[in-house]
């Protein structure tokens, strides 16, 4: 279990998920996780003995199974540390593996085009729609205490009562006559669920709105 144990410790850090992992699925995805890391051992010491079967020219390949597998064969669990160690080695890229499958929705848009589901995330809207490529300069709209926040997205992140993030390069203004009260290099806001408004500032503008202006002298 160990290597899985530290492939869901990685996974669990740097995929978008909410809510967090209770301990039954922390230790399924543990065991999912290292059995994965175990398979990818067994494959990498296959390819091991076809290349030295190879360079050597022996008739017949010497099949190598890991000793983890004879837990199937006679209900033993057999470990070597060696296994154990090369299979904890491979824990971390099977980690980022994963998570690049599921931070990136590869099995949703497979599911997609196979038009078995529209199902988008694991995540709420919140985290979807920040997490999103084309999401970078934004308009907050907190309309309760009349301002407007225009930033670049930092961090963000929420439970089941709050919504918190961060912004760079902040701009207040009023809501309701957009005047523009201060500026300052960055702002955190934590508000209770569904109180604030977040907009996408299209990219045009906001090129628009950092051109240096430029004045016309009158002869």
């Amino acid at each position: 279990m160990f290597p899985g144990i530290i492939a869901a410790i990685i996974c669990d850090k740097i995929i978008v998920h909410q809510p967090k992992w209770d301990y039954f699925k922390f230790g399924t995805y543990s065991f999912v996780l290292g059995v994965t890391c175990y398979i990818f051992l067994q494959f990498i010491q296959y390819f091991f003995d076809l290349l030295f079967s190879y360079y050597f020219s022996f008739k017949t390949i010497q099949w190598s199974n890991l000793a983890i597998w004879h837990v199937i064969s006679n209900g033993n669990i057999t470990t070597k540390p060696s296994e154990v160690f090369q299979a904890t080695v491979l824990s971390l890229p099977v980690a980022y593996f994963s998570s690049f499958v599921v931070n990136y929705k590869i099995l949703n848009k497979i599911s997609q085009l196979l038009r078995v589901s529209d199902k988008y995330g694991d995540e709420n809207l919140y985290s979807f729609y920040l997490n999103a490529k084309e999401i970078d300069w934004i308009y907050i709209r907190d309309i309760e205490n009349n301002l407007t926040y225009e930033g670049k997205v930092f961090s963000y992140s929420e439970n089941d009562t709050i919504q918190e993030i961060v912004l760079s390069d902040v701009t207040v203004y009023s809501y309701r006559d957009s005047e523009e009260y201060y500026s300052i290099p960055s702002l955190y806001l934590c508000k209770k669920m569904g109180s604030l408004i977040i907009e996408s500032i299209p990219k045009n503008s906001q090129e628009i709105e950092n051109e240096p202006k430029t004045t016309e002298t009158i002869t």
